[in-house]
C-alpha cells in the first residue's frame, strides 16, 4: 500500500461487528486511550548508510507486489511486469497507470488496479478491464479470474467475472480503502475507523471486526492465510491468521515506525522495514514468541518490500534511493 493508504488494523470474527467492537480490547503494549489513532504516515528517512546487497538505481516507487514469481514495480506512471533481471534493466512488460489509479494488488498471477471507477486486470502484456455502475474504488484479483471490489463511497463488497458480470454483493461494516486477496482468502480496510474485516466469499457474507494497533502502515497475505501489518505508531509487527475467522497470533516489537513487510516462504520469514533507521528485520514466527533473525541496513523511505520464491528480499525506496536486492543469508559473501 502506499502511503496514502496508511491503516490501522482490527481483527475480526463472525460475530456482528457492532458488538464486536463494542467488547473489543487493547493488545499488550497499546495505551487504553489512544487520541491520535490511524492515518498513520511513515517516518522520513535519514540518508542511507550501509545498504546491504545490490543497490539499483530506479525512480521513487509508489507499488510493489510479486505473485507467481512476477514482480510488478509502479514508477513514473509506468507498471513494469517482469522478472528481477527484466526489471533492473528497465524492461518487462509495460502498462501505464496514472494518478487516478489507486493501489495495486497482485494475487494468482493477476496484478489489478482501480483508475476513475474502471477495474483494470493486468497479466503479463495482457490487459483487460471493465467499468461497473457500483462505485469501485479498490479491488483485488482472486484466483479464479474474478475481482473482489470494494468502495470508499458505498458499504459494500462486490465479486465480479472475468467479464465484468457482478455476480455477487455483500454489505459490510464500512466503507472500504484497501481489499486483499491471497489464495481463498480475502479482507477489506478501513483507515479512518482503523478496521480491518474478513470476506467470507464461500457463505457471501461479512466478518466482523475488532481494533488492534495504533496506527498500521502496512498489511500483506503469506502463506496459508497469514496476514503480516506493520504497526507504525505503536513500532510492533502484528501477525494474523485467517482460518475461518481474522486472529491476532502473535505481536514484537520492532525498530521505531515500521512500515513495509513482506513473507519470506522459502525461509518461513516475517521481515519488515523501519523508515526511521532505514533497518529491515527478520523474524521467525514459528514458535510462541517471535524471535529475531537477521536485520540489514536498507535505502531510504524503504517503503515497499517483497521476497521472492528463493527467499531473495527486494526492497524499493518511494523517494527515489533506489531498488535493493538483498540475498538470502546462506547466500551471503
Amino acid at each position: 500500500m502506499k502511503n496514502r493508504r496508511s491503516l490501522t488494523i482490527f481483527v475480526a470474527s463472525s460475530a456482528a461487528s457492532a458488538l464486536l467492537l463494542a467488547g473489543c480490547s487493547q493488545p499488550p503494549g497499546v495505551p487504553q486511550e489512544a487520541p491520535e489513532m490511524g492515518n498513520a504516515e511513515p517516518a522520513q528517512s535519514p540518508p542511507a548508510g550501509d545498504v546491504e546487497g545490490e543497490k539499483v538505481d530506479f525512480p521513487a516507487v509508489e507499488d510493489l507486489e510479486i505473485t507467481n514469481g512476477t514482480i510488478g514495480v509502479r514508477a513514473d506512471g509506468q507498471l513494469r511486469l517482469g522478472t528481477l533481471e527484466e526489471i533492473k534493466a528497465g524492461g518487462g512488460a509495460t502498462h501505464q497507470v496514472d494518478d487516478t489509479c489507486g493501489d495495486v494488488t497482485a494475487n494468482e498471477g493477476a496484478f489489478v488496479t482501480v483508475c476513475g471507477g474502471t477495474v483494470r486486470v493486468f497479466e503479463g502484456a495482457e490487459e483487460r478491464s471493465f467499468t461497473p455502475s457500483e462505485q469501485v474504488t479498490v479491488a483485488a484479483p482472486l484466483s479464479d479470474g474474478r475481482v473482489v471490489a470494494g468502495s470508499d463511497q458505498t458499504a459494500e463488497v462486490w465479486v465480479f467475472d472475468s467479464d465484468g458480470n457482478r455476480v455477487d454483493r455483500m454489505p459490510v461494516a464500512k466503507t472500504s480503502d484497501f481489499v486483499l486477496a491471497g489464495a481463498d482468502k480475502v479482507v477489506r480496510l478501513n483507515r479512518f475507523d482503523t478496521t480491518i474485516q474478513d470476506v467470507q466469499l464461500n457463505k457471501s457474507r461479512q466478518g466482523g471486526t475488532l481494533r488492534v494497533g495504533l496506527g498500521v502502515g502496512q498489511a500483506k497475505f503469506g502463506d496459508d492465510g497469514l496476514v503480516l501489518a506493520s504497526d507504525a505508531t505503536g513500532g510492533q509487527l502484528l501477525v494474523y491468521t485467517t482460518d475461518e475467522v481474522v486472529r491476532l497470533h502473535q505481536t514484537v516489537p520492532t525498530d521505531p515506525h515500521p512500515w513495509a513487510v513482506a513473507w519470506d516462504s522459502a525461509q518461513q520469514l516475517a521481515w519488515i522495514t523501519s523508515t526511521e533507521k532505514n533497518t529491515a528485520t527478520a523474524f521467525d514466527i514459528s514458535k510462541g514468541v517471535p524471535r529475531e533473525q537477521r536485520k540489514v541496513g536498507t535505502v531510504a523511505d524503504a517503503q515497499h518490500m517483497i521476497s521472492l520464491d528463493d527467499g531473495t528480499l527486494l526492497l524499493a525506496s518511494a523517494s527515489g534511493d533506489g531498488l535493493q536486492i538483498v540475498p538470502p543469508e546462506s547466500d551471503k559473501d
